[in-house]
């Protein structure tokens, strides 16, 4: 069975569905019906209270006990019985990524983080699961989410794409010209809407002596029905329009012109900002578009993958 899970700063993403990228150990039992893991007799729990960040995502175990939780949810979304054999063992390919100024370096740690051919028993939600990592493979964030498109969009087609993935802590960026990797223009900037928060949370504690959560900031960049006072959903999109300025305006400063190029932007991040971009996009010249999909960069390691094997298949 092939699952693709995106392993992101602030949230994990595989292709049918997202969660909070933060996790705890509990202290007690659970109760019956938490949505928990029993893994080498710890119980684990997903929670919205992001940890530090970590670019190195081999650290500490939270990505792997993430990743469980993503396989698990996976599985009981499909029930995953056409890939049980008889010993209850379940065989995974697993897909991830990693931001595309990390992938060099860390590709290979990553990969050997979740030791291939490993048995891993663990339990979700009181169903235990055995399964094994028959295959792991670690793709480029941003380019996964630019293979997704390419080919309805006729991308390759145009002499110069520049793809922006806007993350919870990365914007990761690279140039594509016919659609081939420019490298030295592929790399990472932690500029992603993380900062934002704390700039808009900042802001709005010091004018309103209002504590914003993340979700109350989403509620009021999404459009949704929120419950503040105009001037505070005035000075929270006042702040993103700085962000959104200031982040668009350092390709300028590293030499590429939006003019020139045909521009996508990827992520959570950059839907979430999607018409702060349009209003901010204004001043520019060049086209472009937003891919509406969070999942996109799981999706794209699956076509990837697909890709890959097919090729593997014909040269055989």
């Amino acid at each position: 069975m092939i699952i693709s899970v995106d392993t992101g700063n602030k949230m994990i993403k595989t292709e049918n569905l997202e969660f909070d990228a933060g996790v705890e150990i509990l202290d007690q039992m659970p109760g019956e019906r938490e949505e928990v893991i029993l893994y080498k007799e710890n119980y684990y729990r997903i929670t919205s209270r992001r940890p530090s960040y970590l670019e190195d995502k081999t650290e500490d175990e939270r990505y792997f006990i993430l990743t469980l939780f993503a396989v698990a949810k996976e599985l009981e979304r499909t029930k995953g019985q056409e890939e049980r054999i008889a010993n209850g063992l379940i065989e995974v390919e697993l897909l991830v990524g990693l931001p595309p100024a990390h992938y060099g370096k860390h590709r290979r740690a990553f990969k050997e983080y979740f030791q291939q051919g490993r048995i891993i028993d663990y339990m979700y939600m009181n169903t235990p699961y055995k399964i094994t990592f028959t295959e792991v493979r670690v793709y480029i964030q941003a380019y996964a989410a630019y293979c997704l498109v390419a080919g309805r969009q006729q991308l390759s087609r145009y002499p110069k794409v520049l793809v922006i993935d806007i993350g919870g802590f990365t914007v990761d960026y690279m140039i594509l010209r016919f659609g081939q990797l420019e490298r030295t223009y592929v790399d990472s900037m932690e500029e992603g809407v993380i900062k934002l928060y704390r700039s808009v949370r900042a802001g709005i504690r010091q004018r309103f002596g209002l504590l914003l959560e993340e979700a109350d900031v989403d509620d009021i960049l999404s459009g949704e029905d929120v419950r503040f006072e105009v001037q505070v959903v005035e000075r929270v999109k006042e702040i993103t329009m700085r962000y959104v300025s200031e982040l668009l305006g350092i390709f300028r400063e590293i030499g590429i012109d939006f003019g020139t190029t045909q521009t996508v932007f990827a992520g959570g991040g950059a839907i979430l900002l999607n018409k702060t971009i349009q209003e901010v996009w204004k001043k520019y010249q060049g086209a472009y578009f937003i891919i509406n999909d969070v999942r996109a960069n799981a999706k794209g390691y699956r076509l990837q993958y697909l890709a890959e094997k097919q090729e593997w298949e014909e040269s055989k």
